[in-house]
């Protein structure tokens, strides 16, 4: 049962002194060695084997796209997962045909990194994160690859713009499909989806025009595609995914008349997440790369009201999956992220008492894990404290409620993105 927090802080009524919080900490966080990527001895992460031993879906959060600590170690996390524990999926909080087509590439020779730079949103692109694409190709052609895929109904990358249209006439042609015979109404579905794939962010809405044509011609489609069975010249797979793409387009042309576009594109990203672990990559053990306030589950249980009245993909994931769904939380205790003229546009260093960076902060620790799984938890812990895994924002939340463990690391700094191949350096 939910138990609704009042927005203001709420103490518990026995608080135990923080030399006790602090020895329980010492006693029962996980001291992860270092977050290098290429570190890949993990006798520091074992003792994570027993709580993810019966998991299907681990959603790996961040506070804040940009974070250059959580990335590294998120990284480092993925390996050690793919290796120890088999998962093989890494769905990104990015598009789901951007991500798709992406893996084509890469299986056809492309490298990971300039895959990924045509379908990742670009943050992703980091110094941090480029050890998981070298680990990407080196897995792709073993018996037990590591598939990059995609959960978002956004189009997020270049291959939206340059190849999504041909690939879905091509697939279309082999079902002898009635849309792209008739050239009218292709090319006016075309120009719509277009324009939607350009503006296709958090700001804008497609126009009332372009939903009008988009809607009914996705519906079109997908009726035909679902009723004509897999063609000779496809795979089984193929027809799947472009059913599912089509359901996922829908959502994102529908926020347009959404009261909560929030509520739609997490919704989709959970049903394109079960499809693609289900359907798609059957029966696969998947890792989610998204950002935390994503992630969480049991919004009752934080002291915001959007979260109150967000349902989440992470609470589509504890729906469907229960317990075999982990959501691992990402937090910082001190440092600063970009520039804005002369101040920094995020600057983590001061938190109060009865939070937990605090308490961890005074373990002297660079690297530590919770599980809230493993243990049975003391009360204070049980209890509301003010944590930032969201933003980096002082938040009260019950956090065993809203997630299965956390991840701490000391320093807090933004990540370095890499630019592609011949882009000129700045002066």
């Amino acid at each position: 049962m939910l138990l609704l927090l009042p927005l203001c802080p709420l103490l518990p009524a026995h608080a135990q002194s923080t030399a006790d919080r602090l020895a329980y900490l010492q006693a029962n966080a996980i001291i992860v060695r270092n977050v290098e990527p290429t570190n890949e001895e993990y006798t520091d992460l074992a003792p994570l084997k027993q709580s993810l031993q019966q998991v299907t879906v681990i959603g790996l959060g961040e506070p804040i796209h940009y974070d250059g600590g959580a990335f590294k170690a998120k990284t480092r996390l993925v390996k050690f997962l793919h290796q120890e524990l088999g998962f093989s999926v890494i769905a990104f909080e990015s598009g789901f045909y951007d991500c798709y087509k992406a893996w084509q590439e890469i299986q056809a020779g492309r490298l990971s990194i300039d895959a990924a730079r045509m379908a990742l949103y670009p943050f992703w692109i980091s110094t941090e994160t480029e050890e998981l694409f070298n680990y990407i190709d080196q897995q792709k052609n073993t018996d037990k690859p590591l598939i990059l895929a995609g959960i978002d109904c956004k189009f997020s990358g270049q291959y939206s713009d340059e190849r999504l249209l041909p690939d879905l006439k091509r697939y279309l042609q082999t079902i002898n499909s009635g849309m792209v015979q008739d050239t009218a109404k292709w090319r006016a579905f075309s120009t719509s989806l277009k324009r939607a794939i350009h503006i296709s962010d958090y700001l804008t809405k497609p126009s009332t025009a372009d939903t009008l044509v988009l809607n009914p011609a996705f519906k079109g489609i997908l009726a035909e595609v679902t009723a004509k069975g897999v063609p000779a010249t496809a795979t089984r797979e193929e027809h799947l995914f472009w059913q599912q793409f089509c359901r996922s387009s829908l959502a994102e042309i529908a926020k347009k008349f959404a009261t909560s576009e929030e509520q739609v594109r997490d919704r989709q990203m959970g049903e394109n997440l079960v499809f693609l672990q289900r359907e798609l990559y059957r029966d696969r053990k998947t890792i989610v790369w998204a950002a935390s306030s994503h992630l969480t589950y049991n919004g009752a249980n934080i002291g915001r009201t959007f979260y109150h009245e967000n349902p989440r993909l992470g609470d589509y994931l504890k729906q469907t999956y229960g317990a075999r769904y982990y959501h691992l939380g990402f937090t910082g205790y001190r440092g600063e992220f970009g520039k804005l003229l002369f101040f920094h546009v995020l600057n983590v260093k001061k938190h109060k008492p009865n939070s937990i960076e605090y308490l961890l902060g005074q373990t002297k620790q660079p690297f530590l894990l919770l599980d809230f799984r493993k243990t049975i938890l003391p009360q204070w812990l049980q209890e509301p404290l003010i944590a930032m895994p969201f933003g980096y924002r002082e938040t009260l939340m019950r956090l065993p409620l809203v997630m299965d463990g956390l991840f701490y690391t000391e320093a807090v700094y933004g990540s370095h993105w890499i630019p592609p191949v011949g882009t000129p350096k700045p002066k």
